[in-house]
């Protein structure tokens, strides 16, 4: 393999090649030697190729319709869209991501999710990733959606903005509790800065969609502090 002689003289290369060397990547779903998504675990990745609910994105056979949940639930969004089903291998892929630290896999995660770029009825202004607590932030070390928003945000040429919003109160794991629950876990949770939303299209970012009770709450807050609407853009969702 050819090198380039410029790389000769840069330490990060060859901290890189020794780092390879040492510390070979493995695939975070399969573990096979090579990248950190291999190519055969990313072709299983079910795409949600953007046919289903005009609202929430939910996957149907019929198009520019609502689902049932958004006939009855108000969400306070705009849309929400994914890019994928929250299904196996990227299941594991993202549980990995979130609870055994490999923050490295925003970069591939966060590519993906600009290469999955869907149609938006309002281009967003700013991207605000859903944030932790801080509490649990320095438990886990890092927010996944941070991370996500700003690869996200880098790759498609759109501010990040991950200080405008804030999660005031310590809400127990979404995870852990029934869905009933889900609404008043996260009921006042949220705190957000008008000076910055006042009149803006907002896109939140979060890994994974399940009952959507987070992004109604934090969206709630956004739109109460003056944000002009709030739409959704997650990796993956559940799909029943």
């Amino acid at each position: 393999m050819l090198i380039d002689p410029a790389n000769l003289k840069s330490t990060s290369y060859w901290t890189n090649k020794l780092t390879d060397l040492l510390f070979p990547t493995v695939c975070a779903a399969c573990g096979k030697l090579g990248p950190i998504i291999c190519s055969d675990c990313l072709k299983k990745f079910s795409e949600i190729d953007g046919t289903g609910c005009m609202r929430c994105g939910y996957p149907m056979e019929e198009t520019r319709v609502s689902c049932k949940l958004c006939r009855v639930e108000n969400f306070n969004l705009r849309q929400a869209r994914a890019c994928f089903s929250y299904s196996e291998p990227l299941k594991t892929v993202i549980q990995r991501y979130k609870y055994d630290g490999l923050f490295s896999l925003a970069r591939p995660l966060g590519e993906l999710m600009a290469h999955k770029w869907p149609e938006w009825a309002q281009i967003p202004d700013i991207i605000v990733p859903i944030p932790l607590h801080a509490r649990r932030q320095r438990s886990r070390g890092f927010n996944q959606a941070q991370l996500l928003a700003h690869r996200l945000g880098s790759s498609i040429d759109i501010e990040v903005n991950d200080q405008v919003l804030r999660r005031v109160r310590n809400t127990r794991p979404q995870v852990e509790i029934s869905l009933l629950e889900r609404k008043e876990n996260v009921w006042g949770a949220f705190a957000a800065e008008p000076c910055v939303l006042k009149g803006k299209n907002i896109l939140l970012l979060v890994d994974v969609f399940t009952s959507g009770a987070t992004m109604t709450s934090a969206a709630g807050t956004l739109l109460e502090a003056g944000a002009k609407n709030v739409s959704a853009y997650c990796l993956a969702r559940t799909v029943q």
